[in-house]
């Protein structure tokens, strides 16, 4: 294992619950809440686990119809048990109740969520499936351009939601969905975009 991923990887005495979200009280993490209701929404909501001064302290980013999350939920559940398994941190499952997803993770998630939510029914794999082939960090991005404008959950029907939703149609790009591409260069000190989980970084 070269020096890069000794770096990135998380200690391995962090316990975690959940899709990678650290076992403590007061911690930023997403939840997604999954009624016992077949015909109820699915919930998404960003908790930043503390009072935040002028802001709240939560905020439910998505409501997905059952059958949207019935579409994407096995995708989403192996592709942040990948993410988790690269971490070498323990994978898990979708219950019904509370779900907590570790922030970064669960920023990802929600972009998926939006797209899903507003995309037209017929693109709903292609939507997934090109999410799935974004580095990381492109969700990230793509999380913070629509969470800064139309990133509550009455916000499906806003411009940046329907545009996040007709980018992800068109389906991931087959040359680079065919092979993995090699990670971005860390950047210096700084402009770095951390990329492991549970340190803390990189805040919207």
């Amino acid at each position: 294992m070269n020096a890069l991923a000794r770096k990135l990887r998380p200690a391995k005495t962090t316990a975690t619950i959940g899709f990678g979200c650290p076992a403590e009280m007061f911690v930023h993490h997403v939840l997604v809440l999954i009624p016992e209701s077949r015909m109820a929404e699915v919930l998404f909501q960003e908790d930043w686990g503390v009072t935040q001064i002028s802001h709240p302290d939560r905020m439910m980013r998505c409501a997905l119809p059952r059958e949207r999350w019935n579409a994407i939920a096995s995708v989403a559940r192996q592709t942040l048990n990948d993410r988790l398994k690269e971490q070498e941190l323990p994978a898990s499952r979708w219950i019904t109740g509370e779900n907590k997803v570790e922030r970064l993770l669960g920023k990802e998630l929600v972009v998926l969520a939006w797209a899903v939510e507003a995309a037209e029914e017929q693109d709903l794999p292609a939507v997934t499936a090109a999410w799935a082939a974004l580095r990381p960090e492109e969700r990230w991005w793509l999380f913070g351009r629509v969470a800064s404008t139309a990133g509550g959950a009455g916000d499906a029907s806003a411009k940046p939601r329907r545009g996040l939703a007709l980018l992800l149609s068109a389906g991931p790009d087959r040359k680079s969905a065919a092979a993995p591409r090699a990670p971005r260069p860390l950047r210096p000190k700084g402009a770095q975009m951390a990329l492991r989980l549970l340190d803390g970084t990189p805040e919207d």
